[in-house]
């Protein structure tokens, strides 16, 4: 069994898929992710699995794997063995464009600025790799003013937040985040007592989006000008709701469900998400096919981060709210969500209550998103070192600005480290619920959110 069950192992272990599995579980896993499987529980998808009886229902056997953090990334879809190759559809074909222009280079002579491009966009391409390279041309032609822009402006590229309301499964370390050397640095997956979630109502925080040309000096560089980058929320709203009210302007039969409205929500995120790292520090210097590693590797834990984050900043612990603006009573969830989608939400506000008992500051938020991005558990960079760095400095950052802040919390630095766990965790199921429902035809397709599922199973 994972590690959550390690007391009741007698087995032998490893860590092949980033934390201790015994042997039944890890070949249970990999063939259910190799043959694409699908279980379904005949009980309330609550099945107490252990030792004993983790064979009694493999749907929430499955589910438990992915509780404690078992990775999907981590099995090969080629069956050998050894870790997952993630290149991806969208990275394969725009490394076929790069060697098409070295051959047409070494054929002519030409430099490589000057050879035009291969392969023609096709029309509507919702792919990674258009859209890291459109955005500073998107850039140059949006008009300055949101109230200004027309549906159509919305398309490609506006800014975004997700709207789904995603969940928080177990802990557990995480593997691909670098923990630097500072004292008492053991990772324990329990709360502290003084950092268990309260169950009062939490009150709104309010922090300031931007600091004047005299910052305070114990702000740490990095964290100001991750401050810079953060896209206005106002200019979020409006895009998004103009992109809605263009996909509720259509015929009848074209029309999106509530659910696809969401769906559209998430989607039109992922342009936010590429258009702010696109920006980045650091990762405007990686080449495209380690931005596209990167981000293929993090959407969805950026998308659920962001989520949590708006709820901790609306402060209640009754209702949800979106980026469109609208609040959304969890008896209403209940009530038409399902009983899963239901589930998850609670769970997502679990995590909201736990931030809040941390007293998790806009300048934190930034530097976690950041630390998110540069992951590096993600496999065949071209410039692992870059990446390293970035997450060093932004570790280094974060460590500076809490102990300078928050001298009273000795530990916040590291708990906060292990939020990151909860919201990898969490951003996992949340890929699985969508891919099922993409499976039933309940997701739009032809989408960069759809095209993001499957980059980790191809």
């Amino acid at each position: 069994m994972p590690s959550s069950f390690s007391e009741e192992m007698t087995g032998p272990v490893d860590e092949s898929y980033l934390l201790l599995t015994c042997e039944g579980c890890k070949g249970f896993f990999k063939r259910t992710v190799q043959n694409n499987k699908h279980y379904t529980c005949t009980e309330s998808q609550n099945c107490k699995i252990d030792k004993t009886q983790r064979k009694r229902c493999p749907y929430c056997r499955f589910q438990k794997c992915l509780t404690v953090g078992m990775r999907l990334e981590a099995v090969r879809a080629d069956r050998m063995r050894g870790g997952r190759n993630k290149f991806g559809p969208m990275y394969k074909r725009d490394r076929a464009l790069k060697q098409q222009k070295k051959a047409l280079i070494r054929a002519n002579g030409f430099k490589l600025e000057t050879v035009p491009q291969i392969v023609s966009p096709v029309q509507n391409d919702y792919g990674l790799s258009s859209t890291i390279h459109s955005i500073h041309a998107m850039a140059k032609t949006l008009p300055p003013n949101p109230a200004a822009l027309t549906p159509a402006d919305y398309e490609r590229g506006p800014y975004g937040t997700p709207s789904l309301a995603m969940t928080v499964p177990g802990h557990a370390p995480l593997a691909g985040y670098h923990y630097p050397s500072f004292p008492n640095r053991t990772i324990k997956s329990e709360y502290p007592d003084h950092y268990s979630a309260a169950h009062e109502a939490v009150p709104a925080y309010v922090y300031p989006e931007t600091y004047p040309s005299s910052s305070p000096p114990d702000i740490p560089e990095v964290i100001l000008k991750l401050l810079q980058l953060e896209p206005d929320e106002a200019q979020v709203k409006a895009r998004i709701l103009a992109c809605l009210q263009q996909e509720q302007g259509k015929g009848r039969h074209e029309k999106l469900s509530t659910f696809g409205l969401m769906c559209k929500m998430a989607d039109q995120t992922l342009f936010s998400i590429v258009e702010w790292a696109r920006s980045c520090i650091f990762f405007k210097e990686l080449e495209v096919g380690d931005q596209m590693k990167l981000l293929q590797n993090c959407w969805s834990e950026l998308l659920v981060f962001d989520h949590v984050y708006r709820q901790l900043q609306h402060g209640k612990e009754h209702s949800v709210l979106l980026v469109t603006g609208q609040e959304v009573d969890l008896s209403a969830v209940a009530a038409q969500a399902g009983s899963i989608l239901h589930s998850l939400v609670l769970r997502a506000q679990e995590l909201v209550l736990h931030l809040h008992s941390l007293q998790v500051d806009r300048q934190e938020f930034v530097c976690l998103k950041f630390l998110i991005l540069f992951s590096l558990d993600v496999k065949y960079l071209e410039n692992h070192t870059l990446a390293k760095d970035a997450q060093e400095k932004a570790n280094a950052a974060l460590l500076e600005y809490t102990v300078c802040h928050y001298p009273h919390c000795t530990d916040k630095f590291r708990q906060l480290l292990l939020r990151l766990a909860e919201v990898r965790a969490l951003s996992m199921q949340a890929e699985e619920y969508l891919y099922h429902k993409h499976l039933s035809g309940e997701v739009p397709c032809n989408n960069l959110l759809i095209e993001m599922l499957h980059a980790k199973r191809t």
